[in-house]
């Protein structure tokens, strides 16, 4: 353990204590969280040094202690929300708390649920039938006993105010509030999970698997987890959304969701840690308050281990039917519109398919994938996968820059004649880079400059006075762009006249 990182006495750490529903605790402080990626096809590449462990832990703590529902059929872990969700999982916010809260704040901390849930599923891409490549969090609602607490409101954004009393228990601080906010049991799949047949009213998007519980006076060392979710400070929360909070307390707390104990014990002890202590480099566990701030090389084969003893449970997991409802598009168009978002949802525009998001900016793992990197204007060939209900892309499968090789020419769009003065005037689309627009005019067999000054900013050309009426002129408008005169291009495009 590092002696760095302070402790709570036994005695504080009683009145801190949050009983989990399926086995989570309280935490006590660790450092900044690292996510460790290691493939793997199979159990059988877990490494040997770890199976001791991992056999102890499995029968002393969560056998046991029922911390995944095995025993009793309580199939609500986090293994059994995302997987009924179809890769999904939804928060609402019970926002126990006095204190306003931004709207950048609110997008910030959807995204840094994400990453806190996605620092453990990783471990399982690839791994044992697991059917997820990413796993998309959404808080789909905030409680609050106040809406006025959130700020900016947005009209999509869900907020509930059914209010309860909340009565404060003895050693708590007497700062909470007595007022707290609750979402509809209709839509907690809490309330619901044990019935496999439930529909929740408006549908399966419409549901919430777990609340994040921010309670002002909450203790910032202390912390519980469990299946019906996290609870932390409301000062927590908002560093998490700020960014000048590390992630390891909430990863550690959605630990317990997915049924991991917390070792508070010595070696060996029923509720301590497996003889031997934990076989990787540093000896910790982020499940080990104190010991790791980091989803450590055990931790994230544990994880696997897990999946690997339940994912056969008779009953208990529908894995033909888990994959994510998906659309496809594949097109060739120009990006309109583009908002890129670093901490939260991005969109983009196409001028004639619409709208679509992706999550945060660099989420693909690819240059060529990252929609990010393009602008408006750019004309694009993609084929990707989407989500109907939110629009939300799922995976890119190719993404290409259409360069266009065609020289600009400005595209001549009205022509007026004046049989007073025998004039023409010819007006035309601006061209993009343009610095100069010329005119060329076709006499005796050959192609003559009438004139190569015409300044960027203007659109039109009136011919002199005083033509010959009933002359027939062929004309065409050239650009200069980065220094080249787009002549063959423009004389393409020409336009034959008569003078009036």
């Amino acid at each position: 353990m590092n002696n760095s990182i302070k402790r709570i006495t036994s005695s504080a750490l009683a009145l801190l204590m949050c009983g989990s529903m399926i086995g989570g605790n309280a935490l006590m402080p660790m450092s900044k969280t690292e996510q460790i990626s290691v493939c793997a096809a199979s159990i059988n590449d877990m490494p040997s040094k770890y199976q001791s462990a991992a056999d102890w832990i499995w029968q002393n703590r969560v056998v046991r202690e029922n911390s995944l529902g095995s025993q009793n059929r309580r199939w609500n872990s986090l293994f059994d929300q995302i997987i009924d969700g179809k890769g999904t999982l939804n928060y609402v916010v019970r926002w126990h708390s006095e204190k306003t809260i931004t709207y950048e704040q609110r997008q910030n901390l959807e995204t840094a649920l994400e990453e806190c849930v996605n620092a453990w599923t990783d471990w399982l891409v690839g791994y044992e039938n697991w059917p997820y490549q990413h796993v998309d969090v959404s808080i789909v609602g905030w409680a609050v006993a106040d809406s006025s607490l959130l700020l900016d409101l947005h009209s999509d954004e869900v907020v509930y105010t059914d209010v309860q009393q909340y009565v404060i228990q003895p050693g708590e601080s007497s700062n909470i509030p007595t007022v707290m906010a609750s979402a509809p049991s209709e839509l907690s799949r809490f309330d619901h999970f044990s019935d496999k047949n439930y529909e929740y009213p408006g549908g399966l998007d419409k549901r919430f698997d777990m609340y994040i519980w921010a309670t002002q006076g909450f203790p910032d060392i202390g912390g519980c987890g469990g299946d019906w979710g996290q609870r932390l400070s409301d000062t927590y929360y908002l560093g998490l959304a700020n960014g000048t909070t590390t992630p390891h307390v909430q990863i550690h707390e959605v630990g317990h969701g997915f049924g991991f104990t917390d070792f508070y014990g010595g070696e060996g002890e029923l509720d301590g840690f497996p003889p031997g202590g934990f076989p990787v480099d540093g000896g910790g566990s982020i499940m080990m308050a104190g010991s790791s701030s980091v989803i450590t090389d055990f931790d994230g084969w544990f994880m696997r281990y897990t999946w690997s003893k339940i994912k056969d449970e008779s009953g208990r997991f529908d894995l033909e039917n888990a994959k994510p409802a998906v659309s496809t598009a594949e097109f060739t168009d120009e990006i309109t519109a583009i908002d890129i978002n670093t901490n939260g949802y991005s969109s983009v525009t196409f001028r004639n398919n619409g709208t679509y998001r992706f999550p945060a900016e660099g989420y693909f793992d690819s240059d060529s994938k990252n929609l990010a990197f393009y602008e408006v204007g750019d004309k694009v060939s993609v084929k990707f996968t989407y989500d109907p209900a939110d629009a939300v892309i799922k995976n890119i499968e190719y993404l290409d820059l259409i360069v266009d090789s065609t020289p600009a020419y400005p595209e001549i769009t009205n022509i007026e004649y004046s049989d007073k003065f025998h004039q023409i005037r010819f007006s035309w689309k601006p061209v993009s880079g343009a610095t100069n627009y010329g005119i060329a005019v076709y006499l005796a067999g050959k192609w003559r400059i009438q004139t190569q000054n015409i300044s960027a900013s203007s659109t039109s050309y009136t011919t002199p006075k005083n033509m010959t009426p009933g002359k027939t002129y062929k004309v065409a408008v050239a650009a200069k762009v980065n220094g080249t005169w787009g002549v063959s291009e423009a004389i393409k495009h020409a336009v034959s006249v008569t003078v009036k």
